[in-house]
């Protein structure tokens, strides 16, 4: 029936073939050349290496294709002029993609040798494929195969592999002469060592262990030729057993001294058996572990994990504060089988050789009355009690005692007993003032007493009080007028009213220029352990606007160190910080709390002393007081409030403070719309016991910080303030003669508008010009009008003079070798500060500067510029030259000045 399918397939193959018909899917792929014109199959030769040597053959491929279509099952005959193949018949056979490989080894000869290909039906390679030898082959006789073995430690024949039987595993190399490396794998079982090189047999051995797992594999023993072998393995249990002792006990851990005094050590050993009752040869892991030394804080050590050798596995015992029975527990896997053994050590107990202090939490506690829940009114206090070798006892009585009592305070309770860990701890209760308390634990029964204190406990309010709120800023004046995105870090620093930090609290924040916030955008931050936190301060929009030098409103003013432009002042941006607190006080006796003899001291005026119980002494002399901290801050505060003119008044509300404070805003702590001033009395918690007259009934409310941050602009203004002259003469203006009349307008070569000036009858009219911020120009002209009030309807009568004070010139003139000095201010645009780190630099064309020729501008909020002087000395010859100075902000822009002149004469 078979042949009568094949003929039947030749018949239809024959009819499409004659028909001119290429047909499709198995049938479009032929395995022969067709007669009468059809595609003749083509080889396309491949070397995976150009280079081969003995230590790396390579793998020479034949791709057999008719048309597009590859050739399968066609024998490939490959001849070469040098090496060897393998097999050594030189042929191959097609895969499904038509290719046919072969390995070529590098042969007994060196040099360059070439490889063709054919087919039976007469096709061969169209071009020979090269290649080079180095003639070092590793000994190939025929061709390679790989047969691979398992024989158990008797020699015999095996397929099996126990914990207690491991095997060999022996790779046998035919068609190689000379020694190579063999690798083995396998997909069960263990090989420690897998690698082995042939020996004179031809063969590679290795050891194989059971391992941790069961079932069966495959071992593969493999050569770099690629040639690999496999064999069966069947990995099964064997009978083993844990325990000690001779005769052995199973399950039974051995230890060398089962009773050890505190600090002691024992031996715990076991042994691993097989079925024959000889010791296991197989290395097992052995776990070694006890209640003790499983506790959180281990009271005993055990070496653990251990290997065992021969079978045998020791652990060393430690007792380390552990007392009483202690029970070793050991367990391991040996070839996939759990064991399990176990013994017990009694540990005798100490004399007790110390006691420690470990915490208290939390060491801030709150006056009685005044706890939250991020400060209570209690603290835990824990001691820690050890033995002679410094291990933890437990069982062992502790008492407890505080050095103070005072206001109430109390430690609960009085005595307690350690716990395995050596641990004992007490409550520490607040009273009603605040102090400083530290409890005492002895260990009881100890002769000598046996004691110990605990650090300080701090019992205070945590509440933020005023006198105490810092506010502080990295940066006091950022290049922010010109840039956008500057930062700057804003502190605030809290603490109660005994200057102790508070729990964690929120501090809120705002500003009228710039933008102001944490990293989540939020205008608030919380203070850490130390009272602190901070935000980011970032320019942007809006900028306060102000007064701008030599601008319409202020043609001839010039930068200077104190800004007497007035209100409104440009660039200077106010950040307030509130958060809840209470108002500081006068503490005159020292009782932590706030009297009725304190009153007056809290609000100001003639007072009397204070008696120790917080009474007037009506005895005593006059005394007037403030109602000033020792900051010079009121005691009694208002509402919270952005100052934005800087003049501590809340303008909308109080009509004698300066303009420039119309829009500024409460922070309207009682939400009651309205802006409140000072009440009189004592906000705050700490009113004397009994409350009186001067406490207000609300506790709490707004304590505040607020700076000014100045938005400094990125381009300076400049003025020569002074300058000597030949004659020592200081000239700092210009001046036109008496007697002229009128109102009196400057004319100016660099600036066609005129600038007017009031002229005061029988005196000199002084008038100081400037070019680009400079306190120095040539002027061209003075016109007098005696109606210059740019009324149309009135025809203005003007008088040019030419004539000016030539004193006025610029120029710093020096005598020989002698020394000229100049002193310049520097200011931005709004008469602030320049920005943090820009750097001015003086260099003189003619003479030399002596002293300082670069400086650095400060951290600084000032509300004006800075004066920085230079001293030039001269030369002996006659010189002219310019004072060159270089002002350069952090961000890098650079403004070069140098119209003062030097003449040394």
């Amino acid at each position: 029936m078979a042949q009568l399918k094949r003929l039947g397939f030749w018949i239809l193959f024959i009819t499409l073939s004659g028909c001119g018909g290429s047909g499709d899917g198995g049938l479009s792929r032929v395995e022969t050349p067709v007669e009468g014109g059809s595609v003749v199959s083509t080889l396309l030769l491949n070397i995976s290496d150009t280079t081969v040597t003995g230590a790396a053959p390579v793998i020479v491929t034949a791709t057999v294709m008719q048309g597009a279509l590859p050739v399968t099952n066609r024998a490939v005959t490959f001849t070469t002029t040098l090496g060897v193949f393998s097999p050594s018949s030189g042929s191959a056979l097609t895969n499904d993609n038509g290719e046919a490989t072969i390995t070529l080894t590098a042969g007994s000869v060196r040099g360059a040798g070439e490889i063709s290909a054919s087919l039976s039906s007469g096709e061969t390679s169209s071009v020979p494929l090269g290649f080079k030898t180095q003639g070092d082959d590793i000994g190939i006789v025929g061709d390679i195969n790989i047969s691979v073995t398992l024989i158990d430690g008797e020699g015999a024949s095996t397929d099996t592999v126990t914990s207690s039987k491991p095997a060999r595993v022996i790779a046998t190399i035919d068609g190689i002469s000379a020694p190579l490396i063999v690798t083995f794998s396998s997909t069960v079982g263990d090989i420690p060592i897998p690698s082995a090189i042939t020996n004179a047999d031809n063969q590679a051995i290795v050891d194989i262990y059971a391992g941790d797992s069961l079932g069966a594999g495959t071992v593969t023993a493999s050569i770099t030729s690629g040639e690999t072998g496999q064999v069966l393995l069947v990995v099964g249990s064997s009978t083993v057993e844990i325990g000690s002792g001779d005769p052995f006990v199973e399950g039974v851990a051995d230890i060398s001294l089962d009773t050890i005094s505190a600090g002691g050590t024992t031996v715990v050993s076991v042994i691993i058996i097989d079925d024959q009752g000889n010791n296991f040869a197989e290395p097992v892991d052995i776990e070694f572990s006890s209640s003790c030394t499983s506790q959180t804080i281990p009271t005993a050590t055990l070496s653990s994990p251990v290997t065992t050798s021969n079978g045998v596995a020791t652990s060393t015992y430690l007792a380390k504060g552990c007392i009483g029975e202690d029970q070793i527990n050991v367990t391991a896997n040996a070839g996939g089988i759990n064991l399990s053994a176990n013994g017990m050590v009694t540990v005798l107990p100490a004399d007790a050789g110390s006691i420690e202090f470990v915490s208290a939490t939390p060491e801030y506690i709150s006056i009685l009355g005044t706890g939250s829940t991020e400060r209570p009114e209690s603290s835990t206090i824990i001691f820690r009690v050890l033995d002679t070798n410094g291990n933890p006892i437990n069982n062992s009585d502790v008492d407890f005692s505080l050095n103070t009592d005072v206001g109430g305070m109390n430690v609960i309770p009085t005595s307690a007993t350690t716990d395995n860990n050596g641990l004992v701890q007490t409550v520490v209760n607040s009273g009603s003032v605040s102090h400083a308390v530290v409890v005492t634990a002895s260990i009881r029964d100890t002769n000598p007493l046996i004691s110990t204190q605990s650090s300080n406990l701090i019992v205070s309010t945590g509440i933020p009080d005023q006198d105490s709120f810092t506010l502080g800023a990295d940066i006091l004046n950022p290049e922010a007028w010109n840039l956008t995105g500057t930062e700057v870090i804003v502190t605030a620093r809290l603490a109660d009213a005994f200057n102790n930090p508070p729990p964690p609290t929120v501090v809120y924040f705002t500003t009228e220029g710039g933008s102001i916030g944490n990293s989540s955008a939020e205008k608030q931050c919380t203070t850490d352990d130390s009272g602190a936190c901070f935000v980011i301060w970032r320019s942007q929009n809006p900028r306060p606007e102000g007064h701008i030098l030599v601008d319409l409103n202020n043609p001839l003013h010039a930068p200077e160190n104190i800004n007497t432009m007035g209100q409104r002042y440009g660039g200077r941006a106010t950040v307030l910080a509130t958060t809840i607190g209470e108002e500081s006080f006068p503490d005159l006796n020292g009782n932590g709390r706030f009297d009725v003899c304190e009153v007056k001291a809290f609000n100001g005026g003639t007072g009397k002393p204070c008696n120790a119980d917080g009474s007037i002494n009506e005895a005593g002399a006059d005394i007037i007081y403030s109602g000033n901290d020792v900051s010079g801050q009121p005691y009694d505060l208002p509402e919270a409030f952005s100052d934005y003119n800087e003049d501590q008044v809340f303008n909308p509300s109080d009509g004698s403070g300066d303009i420039g404070g119309e829009l500024e805003e409460p922070s309207d702590f009682n939400a009651n719309g309205l802006y409140d001033g000072k009440d009189g009395l004592y906000n705050g918690v700490l009113c004397a016991i009994p409350n009186h007259a001067g406490c207000s009934a609300q506790k709490s409310l707004d304590v505040r910080g607020q700076l000014v941050l100045v938005m400094s602009g990125s381009n300076p203004r400049v003025c020569i303030a002074t300058t000597s002259d030949n004659s020592s003469t200081v000239v700092n203006f210009l001046r036109v003669d008496e007697g002229t009349s009128g109102d009196i307008r400057v004319k100016t070569e660099f600036n066609s508008d005129l600038v007017q000036t009031p002229k005061v009858a029988d005196e000199d009219a002084i008038i100081i010009a400037r070019k680009n911020g400079l306190c120095s120009a040539n002027v061209v002209s003075i016109e007098i009008s005696n109606d210059w009030d740019n009324d149309s309807g009135t025809t203005d009568t003007l008088e040019t003079h030419n004539y000016i004070d030539s004193r006025y010139d610029n120029t710093v003139y020096i005598k020989g070798e002698n020394t000229g000095s100049v002193s310049v201010t520097i200011s931005d645009l709004h008469n602030q500060p320049m920005p943090v780190g820009t750097t001015i630099k003086f260099t003189a064309t003619a003479g030399t500067i002596v002293g300082p020729s670069d400086f650095t501008w400060p951290n600084d909020n000032n509300n004006g510029g800075a004066t920085y002087a230079v001293s030039i000395k001269g030369e002996k010859e006659a010189k002219a030259g310019v004072l060159i100075m270089e002002v350069t902000t952090p961000n890098g822009l650079t403004t070069f000045f140098s119209e003062t002149k030097i003449d040394i004469q």
